[in-house]
């Protein structure tokens, strides 16, 4: 008799089983999610950090890149055969992550070829900080030149007077009738001698420069830069650009301080602020937020600086903060050219 396999009956030889390559919204979603760290982690390897919104990623790229670790290794630990997603993603992150370690770095110490001076620098936000805590600080931390972006002259008529017993001598970029918001202000203390003020005008708030007494052939600028927001995105790139006149090689000894609204993730600053050290990250602490005081160091941007150029070294950082304003302050020693 011969025995027929019914349709029904289970294969009796080995089965093989046939593997589905990866389906196309897999393939696609993965894309999308690359392409996004990248716009979020590296736009200015891409040309669109000067671009809204994309210039906010990159002012906060070392928390963005804490959680982007973060989350791909937590995907990775729930689905491993997520991993052709999540390590490309893990490699845009290192790529940022290279971009951050300088920053943390601590250089070896800069030159101190003459006087050495504190310098402070602190946005009032429109005027607003307290100054009778200010004024504290001041008594307290003794600085020799201090910055004081968002000071206009009301401001700087309210808090001379507090400091007047530390021999401050004052300035305001701007005249009595303009906010505090367009102006900064420049507090010389005694040891700096008689210095003389200029207005550097051209840009969005009027800059200060002093120069002269103990300053000798070093400048010494407050600045306060535009903002990335609509209204001033253009301007914003080209104030950065401005920076050259103290930083480029040739340009000689100076000292560049206050709010920059930028951070060195932006390729228009590092362009700018080639030939000046960095006092944040000459001392590895780069990544100290002074923007905004809501939340901790470690979470926001650095966007206020002491830079040196020209031969001026710098070292020493301190993040300072005084109630009332939504930036922190940064005070640095400068060593200035004899």
């Amino acid at each position: 008799m011969t025995w027929t396999r019914d349709a029904a009956d289970p294969p009796t030889g080995p089965v093989r089983v046939r593997r589905r390559g990866p389906r196309p919204w897999r393939v696609l979603v993965g894309i999308l999610v690359v392409a996004a760290t990248a716009l979020l982690l590296v736009p200015d390897r891409l040309g669109l950090d000067g671009v809204l919104p994309f210039v906010a990623f990159v002012l906060v790229r070392a928390p963005a890149t804490i959680l982007v670790v973060v989350l791909a290794l937590l995907a990775l630990a729930v689905r491993a055969r997520w991993w052709p997603t999540v390590v490309p993603v893990l490699l845009v992150a290192a790529l940022s992550v290279t971009t951050l370690l300088p920053r943390v770095l601590p250089d070896r110490p800069g030159p101190d070829p003459g006087p050495d001076l504190v310098v402070m620098t602190l946005n009032v936000d429109r005027g607003s900080a307290d100054v009778g805590a200010l004024s504290r600080l001041l008594h307290q931390r003794r600085p020799d030149v201090v910055v004081l972006p968002e000071a206009g002259e009301p401001f700087r008529t309210r808090l001379a007077p507090q400091v007047a017993d530390l021999g401050y001598r004052s300035w305001s970029s701007t005249p009595t009738a303009e906010p505090d918001a367009v102006g900064t202000t420049i507090l010389a203390g005694p040891s700096l001698g008689p210095v003389r003020p200029d207005v550097v005008r051209g840009v969005s708030f009027p800059w200060l420069q002093i120069s002269g007494g103990a300053l000798g052939p070093t400048r010494l600028v407050g600045v306060h830069l535009a903002s990335p927001v609509p209204t001033l995105i253009d301007a914003w790139p080209a104030e950065l650009g401005e920076l050259h006149r103290w930083c480029a090689p040739g340009a000689g000894p100076a000292a560049v301080v206050g709010d920059f609204n930028a951070t060195a993730d932006i390729a228009a600053y590092r362009s700018g602020t080639a030939g000046c050290t960095d006092a944040g990250d000459a001392a590895g602490k780069g990544l100290l937020a002074t923007w905004p005081t809501a939340t901790p160091r470690w979470l926001g941007a650095q966007l206020d600086h002491l830079l040196a150029g020209g031969g001026v070294g710098v070292d020493g950082f301190d993040v300072i903060e005084v109630p009332g304003t939504d930036h922190r302050g940064v005070l640095a020693t400068v060593h200035t050219v004899g």
